[in-house]
């Protein structure tokens, strides 16, 4: 038999044929618990469900019985003349024993019996999703988790494999001394003293080079030898012996510019605004230019060190960051070096040998200047500093005046504003050729051995070397970037359009007035309960001051440990309309599937134990499915409220609580896409639950499965601000994040199970826009959370705070307008709003920890159990005081 058909007869059951009770509303408790009655009478809480938390609920005894318990543990409704049944045992009225279900008296509402029928949906009975078999991710062999792991594993395996195989390539120098090969040589001739104050030599009276030398003063004449490879490189004189003295090592500078002849260099770059506006104008000009690039620039901007090579320019190693020697150990002052090589051989294919140091000078340094020796790297020096590093955006910088000697000129493409250097610039070059100066590279001075080779090819070391700084400057700048306008645009569009959404929905409503156009429908009140004996009088006393005229209220025990029986017993004594029905622990679902079960009204209104209703929310929720419009409404969701303010934490979820109801269920009931029937506090057509399936097992999140399972029927869920509830939040960080685990796990299920909902134009707004968002806003924090939190932490640490300063008061500035909206929509206090500067402090860590905890319990595939937070009796109502409990037949 198909679902349809079975649940065609269950509601036909409720219009009194005898057929058979669907299984998916039984439980494994005995048919002897309530009794002979109406077959719909018999339907019990579905076997096998998990139970509220594996320990704080556990099972009553196996005869389905409490301790005590006796069939006539459940208060029937009054009888059809309006009178309270017999009292039974303990002052507790005895079930009807006349084969159907009681019914509300005449004249007081539209008897179940007799109701008119809703318009049937679009979608034919039995469409809904039904349970499945086991909750969603729920994994009972353990063997998901397992792989999890195994991949794990082998993934970290395959990295370390791949890293051992590439790294010492990627790290190791392109060119080998064959002598001193040591890192710390260099550092260890500076520690010695050895290049303290070295004596600076020059053969051909040129300085564009400087190399640090050894003195061999054993060979006849001395000579200075490269201390690397042991090459002679030229003999000294008389002078020159006399100014070495005692010194081992020398500076020797080489390299004369001709006369008349300018050699242009630039430091710093490529920028991605200033080097292509050098890069046109040199063009233009017909000037070639040597630009000493560093290796985190060249990542970022791989097309524009391809466009200097390509234009005839020479590039020269500034390392990777711009580094300071002499702060630095010396393997990484060696890898800034390598790993700018590399990465100028990847992208580029070009190799060069030549070096700049980035801070202070040669003569100072010759530490840095032995070092990249060491590596096979000449130092280019120069001898005419423009100073355009020393002024600031939008000051002149004055154009040096020339002598006729030739120069190698400094100058800055990047690391600030170099809109100044590229206006000098112009007019230099102007002057320099109205004097007959020619430009060139650093070509007609450099040694053939150091020329750069502009067709090497990259080796793997050269790749891995490009994809690893590239994983690390370049995808993250793109994708905090993304990000970033990602967050901005989808938060202005999605907030902006919720306002507007929520201000014509509340204007329609206001517009509207009343929706009640008829008898208003008996309202069954279903409230399941779990060792809720601090609080559960309070709601019921809540209950029983309603407005509503004619409702019964079915308590549904499910095997509490504590007094909450006897004091449902005794709230049923003078209650007539109150049924108290107990039932072993099978869980939420189960409890509210049974009260669902017993259900008399064509409307059932659930609430939890800790909730208070106002005395008009039952008249609230009831009027919308009443009238035309009400025909096809299948749920209402009511405004839950924090009734216990009393701490910060309380405080935030209150305005959690009406932001998030008031203008983004408001706005959502507009487009029909609301996603959550809050079951503390919503109005249901019973025919619409039981033909959805009732609350399943499936997800955690059982009010937001079974809103889905109602759309997907076609019946329409709305929102009434009017209807207000009142509830006690967690005072504490801990018992916060349990329950939001729950709600966030079960989210997550919820989102699974219904993923066929998902871009569906059958589903309106709702399948192509809310649960779309929704999906987005789980996906991309678990992907990118922890990136986003490093970037941000690297870029306030580093000084660079302003750019998430400013997000950050954006973010805040959009909720200010949402937490303005939503307290003008329900006249509440403005204290609200000192909490929006704080909110995301509380929110951002929340979130990341309950994504990730929901992630870690899905892959593990273990079933959370309910949390039940510890109840303090502290829910005010900041209305007068409820009015007495009514008398007469159910409430009126």
């Amino acid at each position: 038999m198909s679902v349809a058909q079975t649940l065609g007869k269950l509601v036909r059951a409720r219009r009194g044929d005898a057929v058979a009770v669907p299984d998916v509303f039984r439980a494994g408790v005995p048919t002897d618990v309530v009794g002979h009655v109406n077959p719909v009478e018999l339907v019990h809480p579905r076997p096998g469900g998990p139970a509220h938390d594996d320990a704080k609920f556990p099972a009553r005894s196996s005869s389905g019985r409490g301790a005590g318990q006796t069939a006539g543990d459940e208060a029937p409704a009054p009888r059809p003349d309006g009178t309270p049944p017999t009292p039974g045992p303990d002052g507790i009225p005895a079930p009807q024993r006349d084969g159907a279900p009681a019914r509300p008296a005449a004249g007081t509402a539209s008897p179940p019996a007799s109701r008119r029928r809703a318009t049937t949906p679009r979608h034919a009975a039995g469409q809904g999703v039904p349970p499945t078999s086991r909750p969603i991710f729920f994994d009972a062999t353990g063997h998901r988790w397992q792989r999890v792991r195994a991949s794990v594993g082998i993934l970290v395996v395959l990295l370390g494999g791949l890293t051992a195989w590439t790294a010492p390539g990627a790290f190791a120098p392109t060119w080998w001394p064959s002598e001193n090969k040591g890192v710390g040589y260099p550092r260890h001739l500076e520690d010695e003293g050895k290049l303290d104050e070295l004596p600076v030599l020059s053969a051909d009276g040129g300085d564009a080079f400087n190399r640090v030398l050894a003195v061999d003063t054993s060979a006849d004449p001395v000579v200075l030898k490269d201390p690397f490879s042991g090459e002679v490189l030229r003999e000294l004189d008389d002078d020159e012996i006399a100014e070495v003295g005692d010194n081992e090592f020398v500076i020797d500078e080489f390299g004369k510019v001709p006369d008349h002849q300018l050699m242009l260099t630039f430091d710093d770059g490529p920028d991605a605004t200033y080097t292509p506006e050098l890069l046109n104008l040199l063009s233009r000009e017909g000037v070639p230019a040597t630009f000493f690039v560093l290796g985190q620039n060249v990542v970022k901007h791989q097309e524009i060190l391809r466009r200097i090579v390509r234009e005839g320019h020479m590039v020269g190693n500034h390392t990777m960051r711009h580094i300071d020697f002499a702060k630095n150990s010396d393997a990484r002052d060696r890898e800034e070096l390598v790993g700018t090589d590399r990465t100028l051989r990847a992208v580029a294919g070009y190799g060069s040998r030549l070096f700049r140091i980035p801070r202070g000078d040669p003569y100072a340094n010759a530490t840095a200047v032995l070092q990249a020796q060491q590596l096979g790297y000449v130092h280019v020096n120069y001898d005419l500093d423009t100073l355009d590093w020393d002024y600031g955006p939008g000051e002149e910088i004055p154009v040096p005046e020339l002598d006729g000697e030739g120069h190698v000129v400094l100058m800055h493409d990047a690391g600030g504003d170099r809109s100044g250097t590229l206006a000098m610039l112009a007019q230099f070059i102007d002057d320099a050729k109205a004097q007959g100066y020619t430009f060139s590279t650093m070509a007609p001075i450099l040694p053939p051995e150091y020329t750069p080779a502009h067709d090497v090819a990259p080796t793997v070391a050269d790749r891995a070397t490009l994809a690893a700084l590239s994983a690390v400057w370049v995808a993250p700048g793109y994708l905090v970037g993304w990000l970033f306008w990602f967050g901005i645009v989808s938060l202005t569009v999605m907030s902006l359009l919720y306002v507007v959404l929520a201000l014509a929905n509340h204007r329609r409503q206001r517009r509207r007035g009343p929706r009640a156009e008829g008898p208003l429908p008996f309202v069954s009140v279903v409230l399941p309960v779990f060792n809720e004996e601090p609080v559960v009088a309070k709601t019921l006393a809540a209950l029983r001051a309603s407005d509503y005229p004619a409702f019964e209220v079915i308590v549904v025990n499910d095997g509490s440990t504590d007094n909450t029986l006897q004091v449902l017993r005794e709230a049923a004594r003078d209650w007539p309309q109150l049924r108290v029905v107990d039932q072993p622990n099978a869980g939420k679902a189960a409890a509210s599937n049974h009260g669902f079960a017993l259900a008399r009204g064509e409307v059932v209104v659930t609430l939890d134990g800790d909730t208070v209703f106002e005395p008009g929310t039952i008249r609230m929720l009831a009027q919308h499915f009443v009238g035309p419009d009400g025909a096809g409404v299948g749920a209402v969701a009511g405004h839950v409220k924090v009734g216990n303010r009393r701490n910060l934490l309380t405080a935030w979820q209150s305005l959690e609580y009406i932001s998030g109801i008031c203008v983004t269920r408001m706005a959502e009931g507009l487009v029909g896409a609301i996603s959550i029937v809050p079951g503390a506090c919503a109005g249901w057509r019973r025919d619409a639950v039981l033909r959805a399936g009732g609350y399943s097992h499936d997800t955690m999140a059982e009010d937001a499965d079974l809103t889905l399972s109602i759309h997907r029927l076609g019946y329409q869920v709305v929102q009434e601000n009017a209807a207000v509830a009142w509830t006690e939040a967690p005072y504490t960080v801990r018992g916060l994040a349990r329950q939001r685990l729950r709600w966030t796990y079960g989210n997550i299920q919820t989102l699974t199970k219904h993923r066929g909902m998902l871009l569906r134009p059958r589903y309106g707004v709702l399948g192509l826009v809310t649960m779309p968002y929704t999906l987005l806003s789980v996906l991309i924090p678990l992907l990118f959370g922890p990136f986003t939190i490093l970037v941000a932490a690297l870029s306030i640490s580093s000084g660079n705070w302003q750019s998430i300063a400013l997000f950050a008061a954006f973010v805040t500035g959009m909720h200010l307008l949402i937490s303005a909206v939503a307290l003008w929509l329900v006249r509440e206090k403005t204290w609200h709003l000192a909490i929006v500067p704080i909110y995301r402090l509380i929110y951002e860590p929340l979130r990341f920890y309950l994504l990730y905890a929901s992630l870690v319990r899905a892959l593990k595939g273990r079933v959370m159990g309910w949390y039940k937070p510890e109840r303090m009796n502290t829910v005010s109502l900041p209305v007068p005081a409820l009015a007495p409990a009514r008398s007469g037949v159910a409430g009126a």
